[in-house]
């Protein structure tokens, strides 16, 4: 009890039901989205809601739409991942500096500012998890665990979940609901929902134009990663992160294992997307009046295929934290600081809108 106590605590966590038939989760999950017109009860502009994603029971999500939303014009859609041990709501939290949701540096604002509909899918939530946090304790199947390398994470793990197939899912049901541009089609994530970030890049191309994953690596290519086309990269983590460290190997803050390193993560894309080895290496100025020790260097890689752009940043010092975003739990526990150089959210949302596919 005292482990998952910590767990919930800390809400947003890396942790390194009977898994779902993937035959059946095919079944009852993706097809190309539709373009849902001004059908009656159709949604309306600035609204959300929360959906059930059929045949994953617990697995709900909530759809936001952009206040420019008119049904039967498709909109971009950016998929938000929450790290292991939180949920949809801590996530959305997690992603707001201060954690407040009514600021305007929120990702979900900045997104739907930039006409985006934003999506906060639930992970796979663990035995008794509700007695301790009302949204769960949940986690997403992100891959490793072989050749001493921690699955990330958790009970999906445990379970072998099939989270690509669930993704599927979900972004079928979103297309049910709304237009949706399928050359516009998001994914960012923290830690746990990081390294989902980068599997549904290696395993679900077909579908995603760009991700941005944050404190979080590609553990999927343990195994394999084999895109059936190039996806654009942006890559976000913290040079003080203990429990993803930035080199790789022995970390986890709830699940102890080896991790992959950054620099094995970016070398991988950079094969991938037929990107040059090297990145060119900037450090940028810091935010006006903000001076936290902190700083960010900005990798940029020349060379790529058209649709395979990547970027990594660099945050000098920062922990297992969002960027200005919610300091969920003690810097003791997560390794170095939050830095507050880096607006996140906005250099996602400026990412990704810059990566459309053509």
């Amino acid at each position: 009890m005292a482990k998952w106590t910590t767990v919930a605590a800390m809400a947003a966590l890396l942790l390194p039901v009977a898994p779902m038939d993937t035959a059946a989760a095919a079944e009852a999950g993706y097809a190309p989205p539709s373009q849902a017109g001004c059908a009656a009860g159709a949604l309306a502009a600035g609204a959300a809601a929360t959906f059930a994603v059929p045949g994953w029971p617990d697995r709900d999500y909530d759809l936001s739409l952009p206040a420019s939303f008119h049904c039967g014009t498709p909109l971009p859609v950016l998929i938000v991942l929450h790290g292991g041990g939180g949920n949809k709501d801590n996530m959305r939290r997690l992603a707001c500096p201060g954690g407040d949701l009514a600021s305007p540096g929120c990702l979900d604002r900045i997104a739907l500012a930039a006409g985006m509909a934003v999506v906060f899918p639930n992970g796979s939530d663990a035995p008794g998890a509700r007695l301790l946090s009302r949204g769960g304790i949940r986690t997403w199947n992100a891959g490793g665990g072989r050749d001493g390398a921690v699955c990330v994470s958790g009970e999906a793990c445990k379970r072998g979940v099939d989270d690509v197939a669930y993704v599927r899912a979900l972004l079928a049901d979103v297309g049910a609901k709304i237009a949706v541009d399928p050359k516009r089609v998001f994914a960012t994530g923290f830690s746990n929902g990081a390294a989902l970030a980068h599997r549904l890049a290696c395993e679900a191309a077909d579908l995603f134009a760009a991700v941005a994953p944050v404190s979080g690596e590609n553990q999927a290519a343990l195994a394999a990663c084999a895109p059936s086309r190039p996806v654009a990269m942006l890559d976000v983590h913290g040079t003080g992160d203990r429990c993803w460290p930035y080199a790789g190997g022995a970390g986890g803050c709830i699940a102890s294992g080896r991790y992959v390193s950054v620099a094995e993560t970016l070398a991988g894309w950079a094969a991938r997307n037929g990107c040059h080895a090297q990145a060119q290496r900037t450090t940028l100025p810091p935010r006006p009046g903000i001076a936290d020790g902190t700083e960010v260097v900005r990798h940029d890689y020349a060379g790529c295929a058209a649709e395979g752009a990547l970027q990594h940043l660099e945050v000098v010092g920062n922990g297992h934290f969002w960027p200005d975003g919610h300091a969920y739990a003690r810097p003791a526990l997560l390794g170095g600081t939050m830095s507050r150089q880096l607006d996140t959210g906005g250099a996602i949302v400026d990412f990704l809108g810059a990566h459309a596919r053509p």
